[in-house]
């Protein structure tokens, strides 16, 4: 059962059949926990199906009240982008088996709204996630993304949402 403090976070997921990285996030925008679910090569069912597991077990831990995922990404490897989107089905199902609204994001939107530029790599993300508090030394490449992609989420949800209304009292001005 989750705990009370873990209630409300944001999970951001990098998906892959290889690994798929996980970051879970605060309101603050503080990482409560992360990780990385790795698949050894092989057919892909029983891969999919410990991907499934893997993230069972996070949600199971922790009280996840949104999630994010990037959107699939059409490379130059066409057997990578059909791994990817396997992988992606999974996480999709799970998501939605436990009630968990999901958003997803452009590489491209994920990066400008981490680092102010669509096209930044690997190390621009890391640095500026650092600057933001966020130590990425102790985190996979695949988990600094999923954190990053939580991040986005938590700063996006807010252009989102409609703005609170406000009423009127007779008689002021």
């Amino acid at each position: 059962m989750p705990s009370a403090a873990g209630v409300g976070l944001l999970l951001g997921i990098d998906p892959g059949l290889a690994a798929t990285g996980w970051g879970l996030i605060d309101r603050d925008h503080r990482v409560v926990a992360c990780g990385t679910l790795r698949t050894a090569p092989g057919p892909a069912a029983p891969r999919l199906l410990q991907i499934v597991s893997g993230l069972q077990g996070v949600l199971a831990s922790h009280g996840v009240a949104e999630a994010a995922l990037e959107e699939l990404f059409m490379g130059r490897n066409a057997t990578s982008a059909m791994g990817v989107a396997q992988a992606r089905g999974a996480i999709l199902v799970v998501l939605a088996a436990a009630g968990i609204p999901v958003h997803e994001y452009k590489p491209a939107h994920i990066k400008a709204t981490v680092t102010g530029y669509g096209m930044a790599g690997k190390s621009q993300m890391a640095r500026m996630l650092a600057l933001q508090g966020i130590k990425t030394e102790a985190m996979d490449d695949h988990a600094a993304d999923a954190v990053a992609i939580a991040i986005c989420h938590a700063r996006s949800r807010r252009l989102m949402s409609p703005p609170p209304s406000r009423t009127a009292r007779v008689g002021t001005p």
